[in-house]
């Protein structure tokens, strides 16, 4: 029995023995990607993407995190505050170093609306194959992506209307027009598509 409570202590220790993470690399809302900080297990996740003005940014780890950064199999969020309202980042699933890495989903949220659901394989942080879905848009996305844009075959479905084909860069030629996604559609006869 003493030696589980001295495991359990030096478990404890660990995982918050890497303190905060360094200053210079830590998240700005409306500004550069980085570390949030878990304040009861010290634990770093990486998070990006948060609007100008947000405040209360906090981050909430159920998994290891042996040198800082959450590590492994887990759930991830990230919540602040926004125009009166709370947002949260929900991951479950697979994280190195702190980021969204293999198999997971990601919610997130304003309040209690589903703003994005992304499910599939992540790499390096960014959904990589799998589905995007932007219920209140009533949109969805099935397929590869590279760089955030749709690269490959894949299927969009746009109010019920459906197009799929193979995407280059967020675009998809339909005969003499173009459909886009991810990015503006008067940019798909571009040298990148």
């Amino acid at each position: 029995m003493i030696g589980r409570g001295i495991l359990g202590a030096a478990a404890a220790l660990l995982l918050v023995a890497a303190g905060e993470p360094p200053e210079a690399e830590r998240m700005v809302p409306g500004g550069r990607a980085g570390w949030v900080a878990d304040p009861r297990s010290g634990c770093w996740l990486w998070a990006g993407g948060i609007e100008p003005g947000a405040t209360d940014v906090v981050a909430d780890w159920n998994g290891a995190c042996p040198e800082g950064p959450a590590m492994g199999p887990g759930r991830a969020i990230v919540t602040w505050q926004s125009r009166g309202e709370t947002r949260r980042m929900d991951y479950q699933g697979d994280i190195i170093r702190g980021k969204n890495e293999g198999r997971g989903k990601l919610t997130i949220t304003e309040g209690s609306r589903v703003v994005s659901e992304e499910e599939g394989v992540f790499r390096d942080d960014r959904l990589v194959e799998g589905r995007l879905a932007l219920p209140r848009l009533r949109i969805e996305f099935e397929g590869r992506l590279l760089g955030g844009h749709p690269q490959g075959p894949g299927r969009l479905t746009v109010q019920g209307r459906v197009f799929e084909g193979d995407w280059v860069n967020g675009c998809l030629q339909q005969g003499d027009t173009w459909v886009a996604f991810t990015r503006p559609v008067e940019t798909c006869a571009g040298q990148d598509t």
